[in-house]
């Protein structure tokens, strides 16, 4: 977890990264915890607040935080949207690892024409790590060959084709600016094995201990060599 004094310092420093320098606040955004562990901003205001009509200038560029890098090197801007998307936008991960995003209503009532209409379209944002330059590096998951039903304190096995970290991610749902139920679990790797398929893995792995760190639910599974996420995520249930 970042340190709170760090933390405050790193708001600062997103706003700095996307507005030139100048310090700004945001309301509305959304914070996502991605596979690979990094934080994407996304969406939301750099003016006003939530509730209607009260957002404005629209946040268009998301922003990367990366907290495994050197301090002053940890925030990447990303490419920036051409939609609007304020009060009531809203954005998960998907299986591919991509972001859903959509969403945005600064009114009480449906507008299609307005200065930021009610908007209807959806985006799918590509984190770096999907990056098509990775591919070669990006394991697979064997769906078939992997459990999918875990209980608390217990082993369970999944197979990929790589050596790596597993992850398990409760996606949130998203909305005035809060991300609520997201959790990401790094899990602790028991046994590695080499299967007899070539380039592929079975890794023996420790579920989490209790409902009080992972509450019973679907997450999303993911393999992570070198902070890549696998091509896609597999849907794990706890209980």
């Amino acid at each position: 977890m970042v340190p709170e004094r760090e933390a405050l310092d790193t708001w600062v420093q997103i706003a700095k990264v996307v507005n030139g320098g100048n310090t700004t606040t945001y309301s509305d955004s959304n914070l996502l915890v991605l596979p690979n562990g990094h934080l994407l901003l996304i969406n939301g205001a750099t003016k006003g607040t939530s509730a209607w009509w009260n957002a404005d200038l629209p946040n268009y560029t998301p922003v990367l935080y990366r907290p495994e890098d050197p301090k002053g090197l940890r925030f990447r801007v990303l490419k920036a949207s051409q939609i609007a998307r304020i009060y009531h936008s809203t954005s998960t991960v998907l299986p591919s690892g991509k972001i859903w995003v959509s969403g945005s209503n600064t009114h009480n009532t449906y507008r299609d024409v307005d200065r930021f209409p009610t908007e209807t379209r959806v985006e799918a944002f590509s984190p770096p790590y999907l990056d098509a330059n990775f591919d070669k590096y990006r394991p697979q998951i064997n769906e078939d060959a992997s459990e999918k039903e875990l209980t608390y304190g217990g082993f369970f096995e999944t197979s990929f084709s790589d050596n790596i970290k597993v992850s398990m991610y409760s996606p949130p749902f998203t909305t005035h600016g809060f991300s609520m139920g997201q959790r990401l679990l790094f899990l602790k790797i028991d046994e590695l094995i080499v299967e007899a398929q070539e380039g592929f893995y079975r890794v023996r792995v420790e579920a989490p201990p209790s409902n009080a760190i992972a509450p019973p639910g679907y997450y999303l599974l993911f393999v992570v060599p070198r902070g890549l996420p696998a091509a896609k995520g597999i849907w794990v249930h706890i209980q």
